[in-house]
């Protein structure tokens, strides 16, 4: 039955008519980067939901799926003798894994080679920190500290082997979480990248053909350089790609040299609108549209001789971005608005009559800040006359609305009278909900926690609510 249900979501991933030869995609490597970690929806979503998930990115364009074993809070799953945390995330990490195999995508996994578990740490061994550099990480200038890192490797790539998964590439990224800032490993590149080849020989034992690929997060001008020029030296044609960092608000890739053979590539961080904003961002105002970003972004890279990109999301919040970004590159379709437009009528029964309208309305929250809330609304509630209230994708729209309209009567109050914090603990209570029961979310951590990315309000209201509690 499951392999009749492959075929079938084979036959109706590209809506081409009949007769139709399937278009050439624009770009060659399309990755969708989903990190399980910090409480998001990949941490917390069960097989099933992924596999559902994993079927629509493949309907939308995407050919490759990619995690991180994220081992922040973890101790080693494989001398502990209980079956805690790390244990649970990474037997849910191969079982999606292994799902992105059988629906044929292609298998990355991101390493960030010095950050270890939680118990393996100790002052002796540990990485010297500062400005970029911060985790649980071991200095691998250090014997011991280097043979923890290679083991820890060894025993992730050989349990995935047995449990059934090939990786067909490594993605390797030197920051968050990683560096070692102590006078041996200086220059951290180049440490990093001598660690990596380590790392990559290790992977070819029980991944036979697999790839070595870099992620250019957070590197400097020079450490390319520096980078380039010691692969060249050092590993000839081993450097498969480089995907490099677009910067907040950017939408195209920085003129850097590579080495000889590596392909351009680039890191799409798709869980913001169409302008960076510390407010409607990993989904702490709710979901998000890029459309006007997104669309510039495929155009850009196409002119910069890019072949592929890795999607960054942090959750399913960002729905509407992974068919922007997908169905734009997949040849498919020719602008942002026939995506709205497809994506309407595929989960909001939007028909002939009304899909035009559905992507103009959810075009506009690409600058959540200037939508008309009221025209907003009354169209809103036109569109969604007789729909399903427990469509999950139509559900968190409908709470992102209700956050902004309590977001601006919040903003234009001039105090914290019982009305107002009567507005705030609806926001906050509408935020749970979209959280708990749209998304499923438990606790949230680090840049998802509700410390981070909050209100403009937020800090008044807090003292104001200590204040009105004394």
């Amino acid at each position: 039955m499951k392999q009749i249900l492959l075929i079938l979501s084979t036959i109706v991933m590209i809506p081409a008519s009949q007769g139709e030869e399937t278009p050439t995609p624009l770009f060659q490597t399309r990755t969708l980067y989903a990190p399980g970690h910090f409480g998001n929806s990949y941490e917390v979503m069960s097989r099933f939901e992924m596999w559902d998930l994993l079927e629509e990115a493949k309907f939308w364009g995407f050919n490759e799926y990619s995690d991180w074993f994220d081992t922040i809070d973890c101790a080693d799953p494989f001398i502990d003798k209980h079956y805690n945390l790390a244990g649970a995330l990474w037997d849910r990490k191969k079982e999606n894994l292994r799902t992105a195999q059988v629906l044929g995508f292609a298998r990355v996994l991101v390493i960030t080679p010095n950050h270890v578990f939680l118990d393996q740490v100790r002052p002796e061994i540990e990485a010297t920190k500062e400005g970029r550099i911060f985790g649980q990480l071991l200095c691998p200038s250090i014997t011991e500290g280097r043979e923890i890192i290679l083991k820890n490797y060894r025993n992730l790539f050989e349990d995935l082997s047995k449990f059934g998964v090939h990786l067909n590439a490594l993605a390797f990224c030197p920051y968050d979480y990683g560096g070692c800032a102590c006078d041996k490993c200086a220059p951290w590149i180049l440490t990093f990248a001598e660690l990596t080849k380590e790392i990559h020989q290790i992977a070819l034992e029980s991944h036979p053909g697999i790839e070595a690929r870099f992620i250019g997060w957070w590197w400097t001008p020079e450490e390319h350089q520096q980078f380039a020029e010691w692969a060249d030296r050092e590993a000839p044609g081993w450097a498969k790609a480089m995907a490099l960092h677009i910067p907040y608000g950017k939408t195209g890739v920085a003129d850097v040299p590579l080495p000889k053979g590596c392909e351009r590539h680039a890191f799409v961080h798709i869980g913001y609108g169409d302008v960076s904003s510390d407010r409607d961002i990993y989904g702490h105002l709710g979901p998000v549209c890029a459309a006007a970003r997104i669309a510039e972004t495929v155009k850009n890279l196409r002119s910069e001789g890019v072949t592929g990109w890795m999607a960054y999301s942090e959750g399913v919040f960002d729905d509407v971005n992974k068919a922007l970004l997908a169905g734009l590159s997949s040849g498919v379709y020719n602008s942002a608005r026939e995506i709205l437009e497809t994506y309407a009528e595929r989960y909001f029964h939007a028909d002939t009559e009304n899909r035009s309208e559905w992507a103009s309305w959810l075009t506009v929250f690409g600058r959540p800040f200037d939508v008309d809330l009221a025209q907003s609304r009354k169209v809103f509630s036109v569109l969604t006359e007789g729909i399903d209230s427990k469509n999950w994708r139509l559900k968190q729209w409908a709470l992102k609305l209700k956050m902004l309209e309590l977001n601006s009567k919040i903003e234009a109050s001039e105090g914290w009278t019982d009305s107002d914090f009567n507005l705030a603990e609806e926001y906050w209570r509408t935020k749970d909900e979209l959280r708990r029961e749209v998304w499923g979310l438990g606790p949230q951590r680090h840049v998802l926690a509700d410390r981070f990315k909050r209100p403009s309000w937020a800090g008044d209201w807090e003292k104001a609510r200590v204040l009105q509690k004394n």
